[in-house]
């Protein structure tokens, strides 16, 4: 699903009128594909393009049509066919091609944005601060970063799709999960109905094992792990952090599953945890202030005698964690925010679990994205 050009403008209008008050008349935006791609959301949101691999660069004049740098043939000829970029072009020198096209346009101020600073390669400062001494350079990432906070109809509907994916992928592991498999066949039965979905990314880690005092179900991710990939057996809980991406927006479900066997200390912890999300998701009102709502999850966990630990959730978009989550935060609720919320409930000895979902904030309310079940599922 591509997104439309009515949504290309709702971007542009809004940035260049952020551009136009923060004094900036022509914008840099970098991404590459580093840390889970945390580090390409903006670029994404202004071209409607991935970075498969490396780097690319958009630049992004207030008053002209933006241009594109990728280093690799392939990417550039995607780009052509699929992004919002008339000007997509093959660069094997990015900077220097990026600092003739800014010189090309002749800034008019003495201030170029950034997006961001933080992830800009050293070498590219060094260059862009040589070739431009008399200008200023401003950090505009956090500036794009909350245009993104707020998604359009067209990006809710491709979250929404992420998380069909999500309960896809669960379902799959309800049907076909057996003891004797393996971590790395679970996921495998994990990931294909998501990947036959047309899921585009996947960030999905497992904990397996016997679950009881002292145990904390930690997911982490196997691809790459020292030790083989662990034999599931009855009597263990399974814990699944479910995290498929769908055209560029991220979804996680995260839920927990008992092989052969129910475990009654197992059951308690979800209850726990589930009155603790429904809790929160009462207050979830535009309007109001997100940690208020989180606060509520954390007087339940504490009265049902255990304890919040974090985290407990993030914001997501085209980033999975684009703002972290608490019963401290400030964010004020707004229509077209999501959000994923997983309350970590902790008890005695440093037993933990954690289980939770998507949700999208409404004009009256918030609608669930996940429709898995809430039940811990015994197979």
């Amino acid at each position: 699903m591509s997104l439309s050009e009515k949504e290309r403008e709702r971007r542009y209008t809004e940035l260049r009128k952020r551009m136009q008050g923060a004094g900036v008349d022509i914008l840099l935006v970098f991404g590459d594909t580093g840390d889970w791609g945390l580090r390409y959301g903006n670029l994404r949101y202004l071209t409607n393009q991935k970075v498969i691999f490396g780097n690319s660069a958009l630049v992004f004049p207030i008053d002209q049509e933006p241009v594109m740098f990728m280093f690799s043939s392939l990417q550039a000829n995607w780009a052509k066919r699929l992004s919002w970029i008339k000007d997509a072009r093959l660069s094997s020198n990015l900077i220097s091609d990026i600092v003739d096209t800014l010189k090309s346009l002749q800034p008019k101020g003495r201030r170029l944005g950034i997006a961001s600073l933080a992830s800009l390669p050293f070498s590219w400062h060094q260059m862009l601060h040589k070739e431009f001494p008399s200008i200023d350079f401003i950090e505009m990432g956090p500036v794009i970063e909350e245009m993104r906070y707020i998604k359009g109809e067209e990006e809710i509907q491709l979250a929404e799709r992420a998380a069909q994916l999500a309960d896809r992928g669960f379902d799959n592991i309800l049907q076909g999960l057996k003891p004797g498999m393996t971590e790395f066949q679970a996921l495998a039965l994990l990931e294909l109905p998501m990947k036959e979905g047309g899921g585009d990314d996947f960030f999905d880690l497992i904990f397996s094992g016997p679950f009881g005092h002292g145990i904390k179900m930690v997911p982490f991710a196997i691809t790459g792990r020292r030790e083989p990939s662990r034999t599931i057996e009855v009597g263990d809980s399974v814990l699944f952090e479910i995290t498929p991406r769908y055209g560029g927006y991220w979804d996680q479900l995260v839920r927990v599953v008992t092989i052969g066997r129910q475990n009654e200390l197992l059951v308690n912890y979800n209850r726990v945890a589930r009155a603790a999300i429904e809790a929160a998701t009462k207050y979830f009102q535009p309007g109001t202030k997100l940690g208020d709502a989180l606060c509520e999850a954390k007087r339940v966990i504490q009265s049902e005698g255990f304890e919040l630990r974090l985290p407990m959730g993030h914001l997501c978009g085209l980033n999975l964690v684009e703002g972290r989550i608490s019963p401290e935060s400030e964010d004020i609720l707004q229509p077209g925010m999501v959000l994923i919320l997983h309350p970590i409930v902790a008890g005695a000895g440093d037993t933990q679990m954690f289980v939770g979902e998507t949700y999208v904030i409404t004009s009256d309310g918030y609608r669930r994205l996940n429709q898995a079940t809430d039940e811990l599922i015994n197979i």
